[in-house]
């Protein structure tokens, strides 16, 4: 299973910083999801959801 947080923050043109004061996910965390120093399927759905909403998605688009 891979993460496509980038893939999708990028698209939507929002920078790491934007996109964890938007989702209230700690920067550090949305760095190490995006980098991949966390396994996906250790990503806790909180954050995912959090995440998903500030990029207005759904959680199946981050991940694959």
């Amino acid at each position: 299973m891979t993460n496509k947080i980038k893939e999708v923050r990028e698209q939507k043109g929002l920078t790491r910083k934007e996109l964890a004061e938007q989702s209230g996910v700690h920067y550090k965390k949305v760095a190490d999801y995006e980098n991949q120093y966390v396994r996906t399927e250790n990503i806790t759905v909180g954050n995912l959801y959090k995440i998903a909403q500030a990029l207005e998605c759904k959680i199946d688009d981050l991940i694959s």
